[in-house]
C-alpha cells in the first residue's frame, strides 16, 4: 500500500533523528509494529482514539520533556533541538510544509498542529486526562479544536501556548487516508486569518523538489 511506503519513509526519517538525540520513541498502535516500544491499543478509528492514544504514550513514557509524533510526518533532526523554558505552556514548532502524496505540491501556512508540540510530560498528561473525560462523556465538538490547551470547552483549558521555530522545516505528508482533511488550496480555508503566510512551492527548504516527483523524493536518503 502506499501509505506503508510513507510509514516506513517516516519511520526511517525518526529513526536518524534519534540517532543524534538519543531519545526514546514509544509507539502507540492499533496492531503490532515493530517501531520504539510499541503498546497496542484495540480501538477503532475515532477522535476519542486518538486522544486515548495521545495519553497512554504519555503515561508509558518516562521523560520530563515530551515530544508529540505523528507517523506520517518526516521530522528534521533540528525539530527536537529545543527545550521548553515554561512547564505551563504549549510549544509549537510552526516552521513546517504540507506536501501532497498525491502531486508532490508543497504548501506552507502559520498554524499549531497536534504533532508539532513540545512541553512538559505533566502538563500534557493533565491535559490529556481531562480531554479523554470530557470526549467520552460529550463527544468531541469541533469548536473545541484539537491543539492543546483546546480539545476542551474554554472553562476547562489550562496552561499557555507559544510557538518555536526549528532551523530546517518538517513535513506534514497530506495523503488520502490521512485523519484530517488535507486543505492543500486557499479555496479550503474559511478566512484569510486561518491560513496566515500562504505560500505554494514545488519543493521544501532543505529538503528539496517533491512535485512531480514525490516517490522519488521518499525513496531518497533524508
Amino acid at each position: 500500500m502506499p501509505e506503508e511506503k510513507i510509514f516506513t519513509a517516516c519511520q526511517r526519517q525518526l529513526n536518524r533523528c534519534m540517532e543524534k538525540w538519543g531519545y526514546p520513541i514509544y509507539s502507540i498502535s492499533q496492531k503490532p509494529i515493530d517501531f520504539g516500544i510499541n503498546t497496542v491499543m484495540d480501538l477503532e478509528r475515532s477522535v476519542l482514539s486518538m486522544f486515548k492514544q495521545i495519553l497512554k504514550g504519555l503515561e508509558e513514557c518516562k521523560t520530563d520533556i515530551v515530544f508529540l509524533i505523528e507517523h506520517d510526518l518526516l521530522y528534521h533532526p533540528s525539530h527536537f533541538d529545543f527545550t521548553p523554558q515554561k512547564d505551563d505552556h504549549f510549544y509549537f514548532n510552526q516552521n513546517f510544509w504540507n506536501v501532497s502524496s498525491v502531486d508532490g505540491k508543497a504548501v506552507y501556512y502559520i498554524h499549531n498542529d497536534v504533532s508539532m508540540v513540545c512541553a512538559y510530560r505533566s502538563l500534557l498528561l493533565r491535559h490529556y486526562r481531562k480531554v479523554v473525560e470530557w470526549v467520552e462523556k460529550m463527544g468531541h465538538k469541533r469548536s473545541w479544536g484539537f491543539s492543546p490547551p483546546k480539545g476542551l470547552p474554554k472553562e476547562e483549558r489550562y496552561g499557555h501556548y507559544t510557538n518555536y521555530r526549528s532551523v530546517v522545516p518538517d513535513i506534514n505528508i497530506r495523503h488520502p487516508n490521512a485523519f484530517t482533511p488535507q486543505r492543500m488550496d486557499k479555496s479550503e480555508f474559511r478566512s484569510e486569518r486561518s491560513r496566515r503566510g500562504w505560500t505554494e512551492s514545488d519543493g521544501v527548504p532543505g529538503w528539496g523538489k517533491t512535485k512531480g516527483r514525490f516517490d522519488e523524493f521518499l525513496a531518497q536518503p533524508k
